[in-house]
């Protein structure tokens, strides 16, 4: 992996096709201009010259241009129809793994292979995708076809929301994605705007680009200082562009999210928190370790008492000493003495919604009482939507153990005083 970045004008496009052209034949360039639409796919007869013939162009438009030109040779059409059908496959798999939509090759007249194929995505035509589902799915096709092994990618993030960016770079740089759909890929070079797209597994992948009159220079991140100077400028160069909370709470799962994001905002109207949905208690471990290299020492950071970790009653057991040995101290760490958010959840509101009843039973993802049942995510839903009155009265757990640490951490006065 390379990721370029730079302000704009400090010449990272040309850097990538001059690389283009340096690499040769089993280079790839993709420039921003790749996303086109279409309805039908058309048939292509194989042209065992095209690869040949796409370098010369590249070449010759690169040595004559006498202005920025896009470059790409990527047509989202032909390249689909180009996949094998394995890969066409894979192309479905990538396309439910990043962006969660069921993709499928169908005919426009039923029951007759004859007739054209088009590309349906959840029962509709790929036409009527929105723009930035077709550049995912254009640098996901490019990145399937094996004729090449070294990739440069210009602004992956074009057109894609922040959240489908951090799918997308996730799904990048994780090598068993990596290794499954694309064995043939030897190297994969972005220029990009966008911290999202940094790499954070191996900070010296990172470069920055700049120009001083007509010379173009490439620094290498040396360091976690060199990393966040980086980071920062991706970010607008402003601090208040971080948006830095007071206080930041680890959570196991999007129940927890949600629920505890809404309870806090109505018990601590003036505490700015970032709620953190790790999803899992070893991802937890993941991202105190990434917040103690980006403070470079956590022990002595403010942010040392600021961390608070939750965690359901069944945990790993190295969790509670790696985040005391990395400088969390032992008094943030929550610990609810039963398994599951759902069990913190207002009687009043779980009256409300199930009637008055012994306590609720939950089973897998199933939470019940009274002959009633609702998935967890839907009584969350259900709950927070309810939730509005800031005194409504709360299991006590949730003041032993959350909001002091809140207190503690923040410097306030108990609750109530």
């Amino acid at each position: 992996y390379a990721v370029f970045v730079g302000r704009n004008n400090c010449g990272k496009s040309f850097l990538l096709k001059w690389a283009t052209k340096q690499i040769g034949q089993n280079a790839f360039y993709v420039g921003p201009q790749r996303h086109q639409n279409f309805n039908t796919l058309n048939y292509f007869t194989p042209d065992p010259r095209r690869k040949a013939n796409k370098w010369r162009n590249f070449s010759q438009q690169a040595d004559n241009a006498t202005q920025n030109v896009d470059l790409s040779t990527l047509v989202l059409q032909e390249s689909i129809s180009l996949l094998p059908d394995a890969k066409r496959e894979s192309l479905a798999e990538i396309i439910a793994i990043v962006l969660g939509s069921k993709m499928e090759l169908l005919h426009t007249v039923p029951g007759n292979s004859m007739s054209n194929q088009y590309v349906s995505v959840d029962g509709h035509n790929i036409s009527y995708t929105s723009s930035g589902f077709m550049l995912i799915t254009a640098l996901a096709t490019v990145l399937l076809d094996g004729s090449y092994d070294t990739f440069l990618v210009d602004e992956p993030e074009l057109g894609i929301s922040p959240e489908a960016q951090g799918v997308l770079a996730d799904f990048l740089y994780d090598r068993n994605h990596r290794q499954r759909f694309f064995p043939h890929l030897k190297t994969l070079v972005l220029a990009t705007h966008s911290s999202i797209f940094l790499d954070r597994r191996c900070l010296r992948n990172n470069f920055m680009v700049t120009k001083s009159g007509d010379e173009i220079s490439v620094q290498q991140t040396g360091n976690i200082t060199d990393f966040n100077n980086i980071n920062f400028l991706l970010l607008g160069n402003r601090l208040e562009s971080l948006y830095l909370p007071e206080c930041i709470i680890l959570v196991e799962g999007k129940c927890d999210h949600a629920y505890l994001s809404r309870l806090l905002e109505l018990k601590f109207p003036n505490i700015q928190f970032s709620v953190i949905n790790a999803t899992s208690d070893s991802r937890m471990k993941e991202i105190v370790s990434l917040a103690g290299s980006l403070f470079t020492d956590l022990q002595k950071s403010p942010y040392r008492t600021r961390i608070i970790p939750i965690l359901d009653s069944v945990h790993g057991r190295d969790i509670v000493p790696m985040f005391t040995k990395i400088g969390i101290p032992e008094s943030n760490i929550v610990i609810w003495n039963a398994n599951g958010i759902e069990y913190y959840y207002p009687d009043s509101i779980l009256n409300e919604i199930y009637g008055e009843g012994t306590e609720i039973q939950i089973d897998s993802d199933n939470v019940t009482r009274n002959g009633i049942s609702y998935k967890k995510w839907e009584l969350c839903q259900k709950v927070v939507a309810k939730l509005e009155d800031p005194a409504i009265s709360l299991p006590a757990e949730l003041s032993e153990k959350l909001f002091a640490a809140i207190d503690q951490a923040c410097d306030l006065q108990p609750i109530g005083e």
